[in-house]
């Protein structure tokens, strides 16, 4: 399966510069700013970008901030780019590791004279769609200026969609025609610009970065376990609140029935790994020793004290005090990517409150 990109450094970088308080923005989308970091949901970037772009105000701003991109804040993917020979090694890696750093889709399709760089995002369009390929198109043609050295002039931008109030604002920004209503997106260069020469071209540091971002790429593309991306998830969002299913799906970029059917081929179901991973976080904090029986129900979702003793009585046969008497682990956080397989506590029963 593969995973969520995390919203590009960049782009976050970039909406700080026009105005926009993440906290805030995050705030309304029901995230953190930590949250941002980590790779998000379909459903949680949606909102995220609904509610940074209403803050904006301004429906041209994704011009001024695709403009200003840093693509060292890209990390490897970022160095890979920035220390190819020349622009259209560049551009080939964009297209071969944009996965790693954006939810858009890029593809180059080229003839004897010019060579067009289409971008699609996945998804139905939203009320921040057109700003955010704003974005995307200024942040390339800046890279290829910035790193060139060279006044890159596109020959014209490809626009899906009717022209916008700002549209005359496209010629003044990158230099060249703007063609609203055609079946793509793409900005389009001459032939002759992929030659020009990148100011930070190292053959051996992109070895090195080309290496990582291919890593780095397999590890996107490998088939993972559903069971183990659920315990995962229910590990990181258990804080407070208990996740549903839904939230679950959505955090994975998956369906629920995708994640249903998953989960019944590994022959695991939703209720008992949520059960499972209550039970290895109550497991801890007991041990650790740091937290109140009322703190611990509260942080694994419990509705009160009362309801995760019965529940954990349920699931080992001893009261949440008794285990705690009994406990030798160290106090140490929870180890990243943990889970229940091999130890030895009953099954859980799903279901629990």
């Amino acid at each position: 399966m593969a995973s969520c990109a995390p919203l590009p450094l960049n782009i976050l970088h970039g909406l700080q510069k026009a105005g926009i308080d993440l906290a805030e923005a995050a705030a309304s989308a029901h995230l953190t700013v930590e949250d941002l970091k980590k790779s998000l949901g379909e459903e949680q970037a949606d909102r995220f970008f609904t509610a940074a772009y209403e803050s904006l105000g301004d429906p041209a701003a994704g011009l001024a901030i695709g403009m200003q991109m840093r693509p060292e804040l890209f990390g490897v993917v970022g160095f890979s780019v920035m220390t190819c020979p020349n622009f259209g090694a560049a551009l080939a890696r964009i297209v071969r590791y944009t996965a790693l750093a954006s939810a858009c889709n890029v593809e180059l399709v080229q003839d004897a004279r010019e060579i067009e760089v289409r971008m699609h995002c996945a998804g139905p369009q939203r009320s921040y769609s057109r700003c955010r390929m704003d974005i995307q198109m200024g942040a390339l043609l800046s890279f290829g200026r910035l790193f060139t050295g060279q006044p890159i002039t596109p020959l014209r931008l490809a626009l899906r969609g009717e022209h916008p109030p700002y549209h005359a604002r496209y010629a003044e920004v990158f230099s060249c025609p703007a063609l609203f209503e055609q079946p793509h997106d793409a900005i389009v260069f001459r032939r002759a610009d992929l030659d020009l020469p990148l100011v930070g071209a190292n053959p051996q540091v992109t070895a090195l970065f080309d290496d990582a971002a291919e890593r780095d790429l397999l590890a996107w593309r490998m088939p993972r376990s559903m069971t183990k991306a659920v315990r995962d998830a229910l590990r990181e969002m258990l804080r407070g609140e208990l996740p549903t299913i839904e939230q679950v799906a959505s955090r994975l970029c998956v369906s629920e029935r995708t994640l249903q059917r998953r989960l019944a081929r590994e022959g695991a179901q939703f209720t008992a790994l949520l059960d499972e991973v209550r039970l290895e976080m109550a497991r801890h904090h007991l041990a650790a020793g740091r937290a109140s029986l009322t703190e611990i129900a509260y942080l694994l979702g419990f509705v009160d004290p009362n309801s995760f003793f019965r529940s954990f009585k349920r699931w080992t046969g001893q009261t949440p005090d008794v285990y705690r008497s009994g406990a030798a682990l160290p106090s140490l956080p929870l180890p990243p990517g943990a889970h229940a397989s091999g130890s030895a506590w009953p099954a859980p029963s799903a279901g629990s409150v």
